[in-house]
């Protein structure tokens, strides 16, 4: 490539990473935000035109003058399929260029075997290659969320044990068979994390580093460090479940996450007398005062701030966010957590906060990560010749 082609290419992708951000927007506003000049600008809104990544949308009325044409990057250009599967559900959605959802859909897991699991995730898949958003083209990636740790040498799933047959190679294989594009394979809490992330920037934080603990059937971290995923050298940063802790002193030790997962919080409910079916019954009878739940939250709430104060001695984050079923749960939580680490850690505890996410978090993270990867696929391929 000639170093005038470099610089035209270069250029193009400024102004189509600027459109992909969202909105419509008009040559001469392209150029006031990139900096580039407003001739230049025009050759390279033609180009990305012809390329078929951008289109017109109309023209800008209420200003004198002619009416400025305004673009917007091309629904049809690529995109990407979302996938998550969890412990009790699998989620799919597809996501355009611009980011619009087109279509989502969630079956109840099928826990009985992986080969189950597999055909819910392809099932799931077909249905949204039918739907509202298959006027576009083909998915130029799937992006998986699973428990567990990604193992990229040896293409498996590792550390999944509530799945079972999870952890064998044929399960991404069949799924790299039967799936749209090239098959990403990340955590789903390093998901939830990304979608934490989104909100974040949107918000007008640029690079934040924070991290995303979520609390619920199990216990899991995603970091982040100015703006980018920790994910560890073998795919495990985050893997808090896997603590050492004692449920009681001179017991045995187990991990923490048998502590404070919501089975955990059920158990102690039941041995305290509550007919607890499942953790909201329990933070609901806490909510209603009753004592023997508000002992429970209480006990739940020093566990989970066992669990922070590693995190915090460790990585010292400016800011945690609690997530799950159970982390959720932040009017009952924060305050004693807040209490149990000032008066641990050596320094003021970090800013906590409640996640504003629900269980679709890990979906979301899955298709904001699919968008980015969508689009510079998208840019790549059609400028290859260029």
């Amino acid at each position: 490539m000639s170093s005038t082609s470099s610089v035209r290419v270069a250029n193009e992708r400024v102004i189509f990473e600027v459109l992909a951000l969202g909105g419509h927007r008009s040559a001469t506003e392209l150029a006031g935000v990139t900096g580039l000049s407003k001739p230049t600008v025009g050759i390279a809104l033609a180009e990305l035109e012809e390329l078929g990544l951008v289109e017109q949308v109309g023209r800008r009325t209420g200003s004198t003058g002619r009416a400025p044409r305004l673009f917007r990057v091309r629904a049809q250009a690529g995109g990407a399929l979302a996938v998550d599967v969890g412990r009790q559900w699998v989620r799919a959605a597809r996501v355009d260029l611009t980011g619009q959802v087109g279509a989502a859909c969630a079956l109840e897991a099928d826990g009985r075997s992986a080969e189950a699991i597999v055909e819910q995730v392809l099932r799931l898949a077909a249905e949204l290659a039918g739907g509202p958003a298959s006027d576009a083209s083909v998915p130029s990636h799937t992006v998986l969320g699973s428990p567990g740790v990604y193992d990229a040498a040896a293409d498996v799933i590792r550390l999944a044990p509530n799945l079972p047959g999870w952890e064998e190679p044929a399960v991404l294989a069949r799924l790299r068979e039967g799936l749209p594009g090239a098959l990403v394979v990340e955590n789903d809490i390093n998901l939830a994390a990304l979608a934490e992330l989104e909100r974040l920037r949107e918000s007008g934080s640029d690079a934040p580093t924070f991290v995303f603990v979520s609390v619920g059937t199990g216990l899991g971290m995603g970091v982040v460090d100015q703006g980018r995923l920790l994910r560890g050298a073998r795919g495990a940063a985050g893997e808090i479940s896997y603590l050492p802790a004692e449920a009681a002193p001179g017991s045995s030790p187990t991990r923490l996450e048998e502590l404070t997962g919501s089975a955990s919080v059920v158990s102690a409910a039941r041995d305290a007398g509550l007919a607890a079916t499942s953790a909201v019954d329990v933070f609901d009878a806490a909510r209603q005062g009753s004592g023997a739940a508000l002992a429970v939250v209480a006990r739940e709430a020093e566990r989970v701030a066992l669990a922070l104060t590693a995190v915090v001695a460790v990585l010292d984050p400016p800011l945690i966010i609690l997530g799950g079923g159970v982390g959720r749960n932040g009017d009952l939580l924060l305050d004693p957590i807040r209490a149990v680490l000032t008066a641990r850690l050596p320094l003021p505890p970090p800013e906590i906060r409640v996640s504003r996410l629900d269980v679709d978090a890990p979906l979301q993270g899955a298709l904001a990560d699919g968008l980015v990867r969508a689009r510079h696929h998208a840019f790549e391929v059609a400028t290859a010749g260029a």
